[in-house]
């Protein structure tokens, strides 16, 4: 039976689930936790994931149905594109890890090396493992910026 791998952590977000990794680097860059290296090293990242990786079309709404993602078996390459973002994590004492799963939850989504699944189980959402409210999110332009090399008023 196929395996699925998400990298997430500890803590419970909106969706129900324990909140993958691209957004736990989020909430630190939110509440002013990450240096200008970091927010670049995740800028980096993140681009080199949305030229990379089919984006599923429940986020184009905002993700209204509460989906998250899971690496396919396969996708190992994929996953090894995260160190950065883990290191990150690493270094802010922000804990994650590697679930692992042949069911991870109704398959919504499927391409190459993803599935968006809806979890069979949701969760109460839980507060951030570090003191801080996350600004808004405006994470979109914040990377345009920074792939263009402007981090003025950032």
């Amino acid at each position: 039976m196929a395996k699925f791998q998400r990298f997430q952590s500890n803590y419970v977000g909106r969706t129900g689930a324990p909140v993958g990794v691209f957004v736990a680097v989020d909430h630190l860059r939110r509440v002013g936790r990450l240096s200008e290296e970091e927010i670049t090293c995740y800028a980096l990242t993140d681009a080199w994931f949305q030229e990379n990786l089919p984006n599923p079309p429940f986020y184009a709404d905002g993700n209204s149905v509460g989906a998250v993602t899971w690496f396919k078996e396969q996708a190992d390459d994929m996953a090894d594109r995260l160190r950065p973002l883990l290191e990150m994590l690493d270094a802010k004492s922000v804990f994650w890890e590697c679930e692992t799963s042949a069911d991870p939850g109704e398959i919504i989504y499927e391409d190459q090396w993803q599935v968006g699944v809806i979890p069979s189980l949701r969760l109460a959402m839980t507060p951030l493992p570090y003191p801080g409210k996350p600004k808004p999110n405006d994470w979109f332009e914040v990377r345009q910026r920074y792939l263009q090399g402007d981090r003025t008023g950032l």
